[in-house]
């Protein structure tokens, strides 16, 4: 009886929830494409060189040791491809290669803004932007993010914004990677 229930629960728990998924063409699926451009980045090895900036200070490194799942988490945290969203935002088609996404008046969710440019010949991303925020009565933070590619890898990407707690200055960050 143990197991029977163990099974039932395990099914229960390993079933998508259809809800949280958006119908197909409302939204530009950047989460599957972002996994995507990871595989690749963890299998290529790419040298990158990254320019990181703290509090005023700046390091530049050249590199080919790169968790890209932690690097370009911020554009997973993008994606707003989800069902629940699909009314927080204003939906944009400037041409049939642009997604713009804006988030309505009145709405609190992170991603307040992404755009992405596709291709002519192929209709992957070429160009990615995003501005996130998180704003609460301890914590605020503003990240603009954008991503480049060339020949269908991401060639370029960029994270610039702040961090504050509410009794602390703001932190400003910034992180650069050109790949090679």
């Amino acid at each position: 009886m143990k197991h029977v229930f163990f099974l039932l629960l395990l099914s229960l728990t390993a079933c998508t929830n259809p809800t949280k998924e958006a119908t197909s063409g409302q939204f530009y699926d950047l989460k599957s494409y972002i996994e995507k451009q990871i595989a690749v980045l963890n299998k290529k090895k790419p040298t990158v060189e990254k320019q990181i900036g703290l509090a005023g200070g700046r390091d530049l490194q050249t590199t080919n040791e790169i968790d890209w799942t932690r690097e370009l988490d911020l554009f997973l945290q993008a994606d707003i491809n989800k069902q629940a969203y699909q009314a927080s935002y204003r939906v944009t088609r400037p041409d049939s290669l642009t997604y713009e996404y804006q988030l309505k008046e009145g709405e609190k969710l992170p991603v307040g803004y992404l755009k992405i440019s596709l291709d002519s010949v192929n209709r992957q991303p070429i160009r990615i932007e995003a501005i996130l925020a998180t704003k609460n009565s301890l914590y605020e933070s503003k990240r603009m993010v954008w991503l480049q590619t060339k020949e269908g890898t991401v060639s370029k990407y960029h994270v610039e914004g702040y961090q504050q707690l509410a009794w602390l200055e703001k932190k400003p960050f910034l992180i650069e990677g050109k790949i090679r």
